[in-house]
């Protein structure tokens, strides 16, 4: 299955339109080059406010938070040097007055250049792109299902193995079974590998878990 790459400005725009959807859920989560030292990230969410509460090597992950007008702001690290990034996830009110600063310091992967790598299948890094953007899934529109299937119905079956789990992941970034639930039922009811379509299951389980976001 193959679809042209968005025009440049189709891609801002697109990023543009992600960055707002984020503001509108008090949730970001933004790509850093895993070329950006971990102490340089921790010492900018230092500056911004953030303690950490919870680091875990082992899984390459770890948990600020910041004091928030009665609840705490959160930061949560994922170091992901397969991607080539390390992806930041935010919420809280007055996450933005502290994420940006951090941004700042850090620099981060513009969205607009994921979605174009993420558009051109013929692009060996599109499958890591699309795993990246997945995690900024954070709530699911038509434009984020049509990528998904994109991927889920590419002629590579290793393309189709990442796509299955990058919308788990999407999923999960959503909290929110659906569309992710539709896109794998129909990428299994395609599918004509064997060991492809019991990963398939096993993510349309891990979907079907997911519970529903707090209202």
């Amino acid at each position: 299955m193959a679809a042209p790459t968005p025009a440049p400005a189709a891609l801002h725009d697109r990023a543009r339109a992600l960055v707002l959807r984020m503001h509108a859920v008090e949730r970001w989560a933004y790509a850093v080059d895993t070329s950006t030292p971990r102490a340089d990230i921790d010492a900018a969410a230092k500056v911004a406010g953030y303690a950490l509460v919870e680091d875990d090597p082992a899984a390459k992950a770890a948990r600020y938070e910041a004091p928030s007008e009665g609840r705490a702001d959160g930061l949560v690290l994922v170091e992901r040097p397969d991607l080539g990034v390390t992806i930041l996830q935010a919420f809280g009110p007055t996450t933005p007055d502290r994420l940006g600063p951090v941004l700042e310091k850090t620099g981060f992967v513009p969205q607009s250049s994921l979605l174009a790598r993420a558009y051109d299948l013929a692009d060996p890094r599109a499958p890591q792109a699309l795993t990246a953007l997945a995690h900024m899934v954070v709530a699911w529109d038509d434009d984020w299902a049509d990528l998904f299937l994109l991927h889920l119905a590419a002629p590579d079956p290793v393309v189709r193995h990442t796509a299955t789990l990058a919308t788990v992941i999407a999923a999960l970034s959503a909290r929110s079974k659906e569309p992710a639930r539709s896109l794998l039922l129909e990428a299994r009811r395609r599918e004509r590998y064997p060991k492809l379509k019991d990963t398939m299951g096993e993510a349309l389980a891990a979907v079907e878990a997911i519970a529903p976001a707090a209202p």
